[in-house]
């Protein structure tokens, strides 16, 4: 498939490796169908939308730079999103860019969690307030207080 985007120009994807947020990501409901973009030798990727070529969003996996995060899926989670092992979870967060890479900020408060297997997808928002959504990315350890 071809999607004309803002980013990339024209992007060709696989449809068979479309996620679908079947709740569409926080403040953008209505998308729902979103693409990893790989980068290159990068820690960075893109979640695209293949429905809207001006939508993406910067991912990182959030272990490549705070090794000590974590949290727990509560039972409902997983059950909605039929995750049955640790091996079909993929983890990313948001990352904003405003201006200079190294004043990049991380999202830890709202992971996004993706269901290798059946490529499902959601933003879910951690409930205890223990990660903060603009944590310095290039901080050496994690501030919690959910900003």
């Amino acid at each position: 498939m071809e999607l004309e985007t803002s980013r990339f120009g024209l992007l060709e994807y696989e449809e068979e490796k479309v996620i679908t947020f079947s709740g569409g990501m926080p403040g953008f409901k209505k998308y729902r169908c979103f693409t990893i973009v790989v980068i290159e030798e990068s820690p960075f990727q893109y979640l695209q939308s293949v429905e809207d070529g001006s939508l993406a969003f910067i991912i990182a996996s959030p272990f490549d730079f705070f090794q000590e995060y974590e949290f727990d899926l509560p039972d409902q989670l997983k059950e909605t999103m039929n995750l049955h092992s640790k091996e079909q979870i993929q983890v990313y967060n948001i990352v904003n860019v405003q201006g200079e890479l190294d004043a990049a900020t991380i999202n830890l408060a709202a992971p996004i969690i993706i269901n290798t297997t059946d490529l499902t997808g959601m933003q879910y928002i951690l409930p205890n307030g223990g990660y903060s959504i603009h944590q310095p990315l290039f901080s050496k350890r994690v501030s919690a207080g959910g900003e």
